[in-house]
């Protein structure tokens, strides 16, 4: 495994043009947190107050690095620029005065005239920046198995965060873990309702996942996901998206091994609104303000019967020829096997089998096709041709009568504080 990690950073790194200042020297850490920060003066302070809410061992042993970027004028606002250039300055001063100590304040300076990122680059690369520079750490300590962990920085963590992120990890097994996570959820003014509505959307669809037995469902949150670092090099490392490079990252943690929720690891990802994503939580809460109807409805929960069906079929015949496989997927749904078509099924599992003839192989493999990307690719193809999306109350309802959870409780008692405000999807 280390080498692995070895030639990861040989051949995949890409934190060389952008050093590290602060404090990365003394004891090895046993935890290392990476948060991206454009325009984040008012918010990242907190935050890395809030990492210090843990016990003084956990804290002492976790290394922060902080990625200032933003791209050149005129593709990057001069008000963003101004802002990062006093947040680079307030961290040199926060690290002089040892301000967070005993945190290792560490941070790379993609902001500043030449080191600014690349035209076309985002959030991805600066998430990429930090985590090759956390992987470059954990490699000279020998340290395979200690936590890489992705923050927001403004999405500040509950108190006991680091504690339980390195109890998670302590036995070096884990292969890669996300946070629970909760929005301000306070209905009394729009932006509030909007947001508790987006998270409504975001755990239905996690839970519709569950429920339909896919190994994809998880918070696609840039503020709740880590890896081991033997992980995240296995997984390529973090993607150069501008958005959704979470998801991406995630999706290839399963892909390459298993991914769990942390146990007593909470975070609380901000509900303000912002355009320095082309999707995203900002976007969304950016897009719901505009629009009065765009949180009314969910998918429909037949959508992920026919998922589950699937996924179940997929198990059930595994050892059978690509065609069968489709004839038996028609009695599912038609819609289904003209999906699956039009991606290259009979292919795709013709080549598995060859490739993998032992079965329980071959169904992890079948897994690594059909992802996260192409569990959500199918729910819109059915919500376009066969079961449009329905209100939110109602496919809230369906979902608690197949799967009753602490989860499904949430998702209720967070419908209720929207429920008066909420107006019929149009059909």
């Amino acid at each position: 495994m280390q080498n692995i990690i070895t030639d990861y950073l040989k051949k995949r790194a890409c934190h060389g043009g952008w050093p590290l200042a602060g404090e990365t020297r003394g004891q090895p850490c046993s935890c290392a947190v990476v948060i991206p920060a454009l325009a984040e003066h008012a918010c990242l302070f907190d935050t890395l107050f809030a990492l210090t809410a843990s016990s003084s061992a956990a804290v002492a042993s976790t290394q922060v690095i902080i990625v200032i970027n933003n791209r050149k004028p005129p593709h990057a606002a001069a008000d963003d620029i101004a802002d990062n250039t006093r947040t680079l300055e307030a961290l040199k001063q926060c690290a002089a005065q040892h301000v967070f100590a005993p945190l290792r304040l560490a941070w790379a300076d993609a902001a500043s005239p030449g080191c600014e990122l690349p035209e076309k680059e985002g959030v991805g690369l600066a998430r990429k920046i930090g985590g090759d520079h956390a992987l470059r750490l954990f490699a000279a300590a020998g340290k395979p198995g200690a936590p890489i962990v992705h923050l927001d920085a403004d999405s500040p963590p509950a108190p006991g965060y680091l504690d339980a992120i390195l109890a998670f990890y302590a036995s070096g097994a884990q292969w890669g873990g996300y946070a629970a996570y909760q929005h301000p959820t306070d209905a009394a003014t729009r932006q509030g309702r909007v947001m508790i509505a987006y998270e409504i959307y975001l755990r239905y669809h996690e839970l519709s996942l569950q429920y339909a037995g896919s190994p994809y469902a998880y918070p696609a949150l840039g503020s709740v996901m880590s890896s081991a670092a033997r992980a995240y090099a296995a997984a390529g490392g973090m993607n150069r998206r501008c958005a959704g490079e979470d998801f991406y990252f995630m999706q290839q943690l399963v892909k390459t091994g298993v991914l769990r929720q942390i146990p007593h690891a909470l975070v609380y990802p901000s509900g303000r609104q912002s355009q320095r994503t082309p999707f995203g939580t900002g976007r969304a809460v950016t897009a719901g303000n505009n629009d009065a109807h765009v949180f009314a409805s969910l998918f429909h929960p037949e959508s992920y019967e026919v998922l589950r069906r699937w996924l179940a079929l997929a198990a059930e015949a595994i050892t059978l020829p690509g065609g069968a496989v489709l004839d038996r997927a028609a009695g599912i749904h038609p819609e289904l096997v003209r999906l699956l078509e039009k991606r290259g099924f009979t292919k795709a599992w013709e080549r598995i089998a060859v490739n993998h003839p032992e079965p329980a192989n071959r169904l992890r493999q079948f897994h690594v096709w059909f992802d996260g990307l192409r569990a959500i690719q199918l729910v819109h193809h059915l919500r376009d041709t066969a079961f449009p999306n329905v209100s939110a109350s109602e496919a809230i309802a369906a979902l608690s009568a197949r799967l009753e959870s602490d989860k499904t409780i949430r998702l209720r008692a967070l419908y209720q504080k929207i429920a008066p405000y909420v107006s019929r999807p149009r059909r």
